[in-house]
């Protein structure tokens, strides 16, 4: 199962990806595992962007998948 600090790593490793395809039940999942907390350890609401890049939610995935425009 991949899990956020998956996605960070193939962030790290793919500099070219310019969109993140996230399965929203997943990331909700992901949420309830290990909520993002803010310095304070209030939860921070998460934009439509993941480390600077845009994300748009399907249900085509299961977890998350990079997508670069070639």
């Amino acid at each position: 199962m991949q899990t956020f600090k998956d996605l960070e790593l193939e962030i790290f490793q793919n500099d070219h990806a310019q969109k993140i395809k996230m399965n929203e039940l997943w990331l909700e999942e992901q949420m309830m595992l290990h909520p993002v907390l803010d310095v304070n350890g209030d939860p921070v609401i998460l934009s439509m962007n993941f480390m600077g890049i845009p994300v748009e939610f399907s249900e085509d995935v299961e977890g998350f998948e990079l997508m670069v425009d070639t």
